[in-house]
């Protein structure tokens, strides 16, 4: 009797054991794994977020695109240029900016412009985007042209701007030197440098509405080749003033309407038709302009 009661007891205490051990040992490798796997999920969602963020800032970039028509009359013809203009802002502190322009006259038809390419560099950028201060410094070269309004000689550009924002209210002044090179046309004249210098301000008056202004002054060196037939023999300085209206049309896509008045008129018109400048503004006339920004 005693032998039963004590196989009896032996095996439920080996059985409660038994049990109770089987119990800890799961419950603590569950709330382990449990653990584990909730930490494994955040590091690999993390890992995964990274990516995505981290390629989204390389190939993100701005791409704008403008389109207008300036109506201008030089020497009792009119002229309809037609500027197009590009700038790809870069997330490596790089812009590239292109124009082209087509002229449009009464007598000679459609007649192809040069063509501008630069590629610029932010170099310095420091404030709130509201007080934001910048300088970019760029260099490029405008192509020679075959039409009778191009000139036939390739440029080398260099330049610097800086802009500084006072919340609602920005300014804004550039230099650029244009190095000109032998035409190869003989009819075209042999110039020399072109320099440069811009003065802007804006007014940002609602999201929609933005009004600027700018002043640019152009001064054209006499030609230090004196061995050619056609040559400029003495510098030349003009400026333009222009206000321009900027409205948004919608996301992305706003209307800008301006004139150039001429404040500072050359003392040879003749020599500056000989030259082919009609990329700069206000050397020949006044004009009037309107057309697209697309922003992307």
């Amino acid at each position: 009797m005693k032998a039963n009661i004590f196989f009896i007891f032996l095996s439920s205490f080996l059985t409660y054991s038994m049990s109770a051990f089987a119990l800890v040992d799961y419950s603590e490798s569950s709330s382990l794994d449990a653990e584990r796997n909730e930490k494994t999920n955040k590091v690999s969602s993390r890992l995964e977020s990274s990516k995505t963020t981290n390629k989204a800032l390389i190939w993100k970039s701005d791409f704008s695109f403008n389109a207008n028509y300036e109506s201008r009359e030089i020497e009792a013809q009119k002229y309809g240029v037609i500027n197009l203009n590009t700038h790809l802002q870069t997330p490596f502190n790089v812009f590239f900016d292109v124009s082209y322009w087509n002229a449009q006259t009464t007598n000679t038809g459609s007649q192809s412009g040069n063509t501008k390419a630069l590629i610029g560099f932010n170099w310095l950028r420091f404030g709130a985007p509201s007080e934001e201060a910048r300088l970019d410094i760029f260099g490029g070269a405008k192509i020679s042209g075959s039409s009778e309004l191009a000139s036939s000689h390739t440029d080398k550009i260099f330049g610097a701007e800086t802009t500084k924002r006072f919340g609602t209210f920005g300014l804004g002044l550039g230099y650029d030197l244009t190095m000109s090179g032998s035409p190869q046309n003989d009819r075209d004249m042999e110039i020399g440098n072109i320099h440069r210098i811009t003065v802007s301000g804006g007014w940002m008056v609602s999201n929609d509405i933005q009004f600027e202004l700018e002043i640019e002054n152009f001064k054209v060196n006499k030609s230090s080749n004196t061995s050619s037939g056609n040559y400029l023999q003495s510098d030349l300085s003009f400026s333009s003033l222009s206000p321009k209206l900027n409205l948004n049309l919608a996301p992305g896509i706003g209307l800008e309407m301006g004139a150039r008045f001429r404040t500072n008129k050359p003392k040879s018109n003749q020599d500056l038709l000989l030259a082919k400048m009609f990329d700069l503004h206000g050397a020949y006339s006044n004009s009037l302009f309107a057309g697209l920004n697309l922003n992307l």
